[in-house]
């Protein structure tokens, strides 16, 4: 098997391409539909789409040789959710999809959701250049697939050229309340996620530690942890998440584990899915860290 070019060490950002000319007329988009953001965008179905995940930076590039929009970036933000398959939805008779052919629209296999606000004008490809930024992947490689990307340096040198990047700012999100907690997003991700992440606290613990997995007994903790040789016990509520921020939701039952057990702690395991990191807070800092998100409101019957 190839080596991978692209992994969770060398990432700066993905880089989406868009042909104007040929496949889809983003410029005309622009002008009919007052367009300020790209919302979501077509992707390859590869190990590097499967990469892609929300809180990944992500640039919008313009290839070819549109007259209406120059080659080079059109605008910088986020991924907002995973890589979904495309439902491709029928058309109205006169409906305008931008496409500037049907066969290459029905042709898209898989999307992903983007936050992407787009520039007055390009941060163009000459000015990239001039900058000695001339070996990005898309600009040695004009003809590969989306997506795109761009490394740790590479990105550090666009950004001393961007007045800034755009705040990430927190998506409508779905609440998932389950026997195994509470989480963000789709409950089947949010399984994938946990069990990976149940795995790597498992291994950061060690073959020292006898662990006992308590999740489904609703005790406000995960998994038991008991010393081979000292007999010492942790008791540790597991939070895995795909992404690199470290905010999770803990359930009432789950904070007054950590008041009232001595032995309690919480761990939280960023990237579960790919280079997964742990780290192990005390139930007194996960008090601290808590704040009130949402209120079960037992109303009085009238």
């Amino acid at each position: 098997m190839a080596e991978r070019t692209v992994n969770e060490g060398n990432l700066g950002a993905w880089l989406i391409k868009c042909d104007p000319k040929s496949k889809y007329d983003l410029p005309r988009a622009i002008k009919e539909l007052d367009l300020e953001e790209v919302t979501n965008w077509s992707v390859a179905d590869n190990y590097r789409s499967r990469m892609m995940k929300p809180e990944d930076k992500v640039i919008l590039w313009v290839s070819g040789d549109s007259k209406l929009m120059t080659r080079g970036i059109w605008g910088v933000g986020w991924v907002t959710d995973f890589v979904r398959d495309t439902v491709h939805e029928d058309l109205e008779p006169d409906e305008d999809t931008y496409w500037h052919n049907e066969e290459d629209r029905l042709a898209v296999t898989n999307d992903v959701a983007l936050d992407i606000p787009l520039f007055e004008g390009a941060l163009s490809d000459a000015e990239l250049r001039a900058a000695d930024i001339d070996d990005l992947e898309v600009q040695v490689q004009a003809q590969g697939s989306n997506p795109s990307w761009v490394s740790k340096e590479q990105l550090a040198r666009i950004e001393e050229l961007l007045d800034e990047w755009p705040e990430w700012l927190e998506q409508d999100e779905v609440i998932t309340i389950s026997d195994d907690g509470a989480a963000h997003g789709d409950p089947e991700q949010n399984a994938i996620v946990e069990a990976a992440a149940v795995q790597a606290v498992i291994d950061y613990y060690g073959a020292d530690w006898k662990c006992d997995d308590v999740g489904s007994q609703k005790v406000g903790w995960d998994l038991t942890f008991t010393h081979t040789i000292s007999g010492t016990v942790a008791k540790v509520e597991v939070k895995g998440l795909s992404g690199d921020r470290p905010i999770v939701l803990l359930t009432a039952n789950e904070l007054r584990a950590a008041r009232e057990e001595p032995e309690w702690y919480l761990a939280v395991v960023t990237r579960a899915l790919s280079t997964a990191e742990v780290v192990e807070y005390t139930a007194a800092e996960a008090i601290a860290a808590a704040e009130p998100y949402v209120y079960r409101a037992a109303m009085p019957v009238p």
